[in-house]
C-alpha cells in the first residue's frame, strides 16, 4: 500500500507571487522579514574649501626666462686689428669665368708670412714661398736673385679705416684699404685697394680678400688670406745667437 503525502497548503503558483520574490519581506522600516537589515552607503560628503586640492607648479620659474642682456658692441676695426699677425694660409678661389673650376695656392700650401698693423695708422705685410738655397748678398747668381724675387711678395704704406654705407645701402661698416707706398711689383706701387675682412675664433684670426676677383697668374680669381694673430713679444727676450759650425776639410784648421 502506498502512503499517501499531503499536498502543501500552497499552491507552485502561490510561491511565485510578490510575497515571496526572494524568499524576503520587507517592511516599513526597512528590515527583511528574516532579521537582516542592509547596510547603506553612507552620502557623500560635500568637499569643503579645506579639502580642495590646489596644483602646485614645479616647475616654479624654469619657463620664465629673464631677459638676456644684449651683447657688447664691437670694438672699433682699427682696435682690433693692431698688433702682428702670422700668415696661415693663402687661397684663391675660382670665378666662374676661371680655366680651373678648383681652389688654388698662388705661393704654394707652405706660404709664411707676417702682415703688421700699427696704432698711427700704418702697415706692412710680407709674404715668403719657403725652401730655396742659401746663398748670401754677393754671391749669387742672377738665377738665384731672380727666384728670390719670385719667392717673396711684400708691400707697405698707410692704411685708411672709413664708416660707409654698405651694400644694402642702409647700414654702415667699416672699409678697411691698404695703400702700396712701396711694393717689390713696381705696376702696384701707389695703388689703394679695399681689403674685405673678417674675424674668426674669436678674434684670434683674421681673414683679408680682395673686393673684386684679381689677377692671378692669367686667372680671375678671389684672394683669401687667413692670419693668426702673432704671440705678444712684449718684454720677450731675444733667441740665443746660431751657433756657427766651420767644416773644415783635410788638412786645414
Amino acid at each position: 500500500m502506498t502512503p499517501q503525502m499531503n499536498a502543501p497548503a500552497s499552491s507552485h503558483s502561490s510561491y511565485f507571487d510578490n510575497s515571496h520574490t526572494s524568499g524576503y519581506t520587507t517592511s516599513n522600516n526597512n528590515s527583511l522579514s528574516n532579521g537582516y537589515t542592509p547596510r547603506r552607503s553612507p552620502p557623500p560628503t560635500p568637499a569643503s574649501d579645506s579639502s580642495l586640492t590646489i596644483p602646485i607648479d614645479l616647475n616654479g620659474d624654469f619657463y620664465t626666462l629673464a631677459p638676456s642682456p644684449s651683447p657688447p658692441p664691437q670694438p672699433p676695426l682699427r682696435q682690433r686689428l693692431i698688433g702682428a699677425w702670422k700668415l696661415e694660409s693663402y687661397v684663391a678661389h675660382p670665378t666662374p669665368s676661371s680655366s680651373i673650376q678648383r681652389p688654388t695656392y698662388p705661393m704654394t700650401k707652405q706660404v709664411t708670412g707676417l702682415i703688421m698693423y700699427t696704432p698711427d695708422g700704418y702697415m706692412s705685410a710680407q709674404m715668403l714661398i719657403p725652401g730655396q738655397k742659401s746663398f748670401k748678398r754677393g754671391e749669387g747668381e742672377e738665377p738665384q736673385w731672380a727666384e728670390a724675387g719670385k719667392r717673396c711678395f711684400c708691400y707697405c704704406g698707410p692704411y685708411y679705416i672709413s664708416d660707409e654705407v654698405g651694400k644694402d645701402g642702409e647700414t654702415k661698416e667699416e672699409v678697411l684699404r691698404h695703400t702700396f707706398q712701396y711694393c717689390n711689383l713696381p705696376g702696384w706701387i701707389g695703388d689703394i685697394q679695399v681689403r674685405t675682412w673678417r674675424f674668426e675664433e674669436d678674434g684670434q684670426v683674421l681673414v683679408l680678400g680682395s673686393e673684386e676677383p684679381t689677377d692671378i697668374k692669367g686667372d680671375k680669381r678671389i684672394p683669401v688670406l687667413k692670419w693668426r694673430r702673432a704671440k705678444d713679444n712684449c718684454g720677450g727676450s731675444p733667441p740665443p745667437p746660431v751657433p756657427q759650425i766651420k767644416v773644415s776639410g783635410p788638412g786645414e784648421p
